[in-house]
């Protein structure tokens, strides 16, 4: 029995570590996405500001894992901290180690993931109408209420947990757990499967139009610089499908977990196989990949996205002091992904 407790003990301990690590890359990564996008000026255009937003909100979720894991996980925290006072632990409770935090920045996210696409779709879709209805004043009033649309979706989360009167223990769980399980699977359909299907939809719309513009450009043997304008809008549209195919990837098995064991009563048939230590390892795997979501973004623009790797070309020689080449400024045309 301690052999199979010290076993359970030591993975999620590894766990904790993988995502402290998770957490630690993706806000460096994240952070790095941020200064070569506000420091060159030729990616200086409004799909690249949302970038930096949800890199923003990556950074969030990376710093929320690591201390979360650090000091609030009411399993195997790597430092154990109970506060002395009680308004102490409801804060630590309601704040770090409930999911709020989680899915205030994780919905912030998604939701700017879905800036960036109905950013996109109208620019590709529906390019006459682009200066009139995405004016600057326009896009950051939705910055802002994608901020304030998560936080209020992720309030209820905040009665979901609460600090213990026992002096021996820091968290107790909500005693109205139905109330639980609808917040959280509000919260699934809210801040997951209504964003992931109206960007899938729309990337469809995109693909389809970008296919149909460039079959055209080359049957009427347009100029070369058109259909390089097209192929570009292709190429930035593919490195957003595949932002959103490792979000639908990396981010479902955690959901489908959370949902499958949602708060079960000890007559409930899942219980045994929901505290079972072969789950616990299920549910760590899914964790990570929860949290990996959070770092990969900054990697998929280095391999995929041409213009941030000439950007942080550019960001690298500045910071060295180097001059950059005249030729990077020629090529790289500030105004070709603002229409």
């Amino acid at each position: 029995m301690n052999h199979t407790s010290n076993e359970e003990s030591s993975g999620c301990v590894w766990v904790c570590q993988i995502i402290m690590v998770e957490g630690v890359v993706g806000f460096l990564g994240n952070l790095l996405v941020c200064l070569v996008i506000l420091r060159v000026k030729f990616l200086h255009n409004m799909t690249n500001y949302l970038l930096v937003n949800l890199a923003v909100a990556d950074m969030l979720v990376c710093v929320q894992a690591f201390f979360f894991y650090l000091s609030a996980d009411q399993d195997f925290p790597l430092i154990r901290f109970v506060p002395a006072s009680l308004i102490g632990k409801e804060l630590l409770c309601r704040l770090l180690a409930s999911a709020f935090l989680y899915w205030f920045f994780a919905s912030v996210s998604a939701y700017t993931l879905c800036l960036v696409t109905f950013e996109r779709y109208v620019s590709i879709v529906h390019p006459l109408q682009y200066p009139r209805k995405l004016t600057a004043t326009r896009m950051t009033i939705l910055i802002v209420l994608t901020w304030a649309i998560s936080l209020l979706f992720s309030v209820p989360i905040l009665f979901t947990n609460k600090g213990s009167r026992d002096p021996n223990k820091v968290c107790s769980s909500t005693e109205r757990p139905h109330d639980a399980r609808i917040t959280h699977v509000l919260s699934f359909l809210v801040g997951y499967l209504l964003p992931i299907t109206l960007m899938s939809l729309a990337y469809y719309k995109m693909q389809l139009t970008l296919k149909r513009q460039a079959s055209a450009l080359k049957m009427e043997h347009a100029r070369a610089a058109a259909y390089d304008l097209v192929i570009a809008r292709q190429r930035l549209v593919s490195m957003l499908t595949i932002v959103l195919g490792a979000l639908i990837v990396l981010l479902t098995p955690g959901h489908v977990e959370s949902l499958i064991c949602l708060h079960p009563s000890q007559t409930d048939p899942m219980w045994s196989i929901c505290n079972s230590p072969n789950y616990s390892y299920l549910r760590g795997a899914c964790n990570i990949l929860l949290y990996l979501n959070s770092v990969v973004n900054p990697i998929i623009y280095e391999f995929k996205y041409k213009k941030f790797r000439q950007g942080l070309k550019v960001a690298f020689h500045s910071c060295f002091g180097q001059q950059c080449k005249n030729s990077v400024d020629i090529v790289m045309n500030p105004t070709s992904h603002n229409r």
